[in-house]
């Protein structure tokens, strides 16, 4: 309800459900509003302090360690054969810098490869918005056993994109992306394993 009212005070969401709300805004291209009331001493309560500490704290445990860092990127190619378009740009850390494809080519094709083996059960893509939404569908394949698994697929990207999948053990990742409005571009491929404390669940159903 509006405003704050103590009866409420033992209805806070719990960590694991503000991270759970975090994926389904943030990690599908929105915005979480959380709405938190100051109680009548005009703080936020000591119930939802906790809640909103405990959830940041198990994002930054999540996202703390992208890797995919250091890995080689390999695509079917770049805007103008220019290094400011490059594909290692997907890895650099930077959400400024980004890959774009060639005009009017057919599926664009991203390939990771790590440098060992590494156990991800979260994947994050960005493009470069500024650019606009370009991207309508896409899919994400893992190397396992030398055959290649499809792990994830979705069509919305923009500002950010977080899958979340069952654990997966690869070297090797490939990004396809199978339409797009206009020449795609992503300034982010990263891979994450989830906190422990995280609710754990693959992600559900939908575009």
């Amino acid at each position: 309800g509006w405003f704050y009212h103590q009866g409420e005070d033992d209805r806070v969401k719990s960590p694991q459900e503000l991270v759970d709300l975090y994926y389904r805004s943030v990690g599908r291209n929105c915005v979480l509003l959380l709405n938190i009331p100051p109680d009548r001493t005009g703080r936020f309560h000591a119930n939802d302090v906790h809640a909103l500490r405990e959830a940041r704290s198990i994002l930054d445990e999540t996202f703390s360690d992208d890797l995919a860092a250091g890995a080689a990127v390999e695509a079917t190619g770049s805007w103008s054969r220019h290094r400011k378009f490059s594909p290692q740009n997907l890895v650099d850390g930077s959400y400024e810098s980004y890959w774009a494809a060639p005009a009017g080519g057919p599926q664009s094709t991203i390939e990771l490869i790590l440098p060992g083996i590494r156990t991800f059960d979260r994947i994050l893509l960005q493009e470069p918005i500024r650019l606009g939404q370009r991207v309508a569908s896409f899919k994400i394949e893992a190397l396992v056993r030398n055959r290649w698994q499809e792990v994830a697929r979705g069509t919305t990207i923009g500002h950010k994109r977080i899958l979340r999948l069952s654990p997966v053990s690869s070297d090797r990742i490939r990004v396809t992306l199978e339409e797009s409005r206009g020449p795609p571009a992503l300034s982010t491929v990263a891979l994450y394993r989830a906190s422990p404390r995280e609710p754990g669940r693959p992600e559900p159903p939908g575009p």
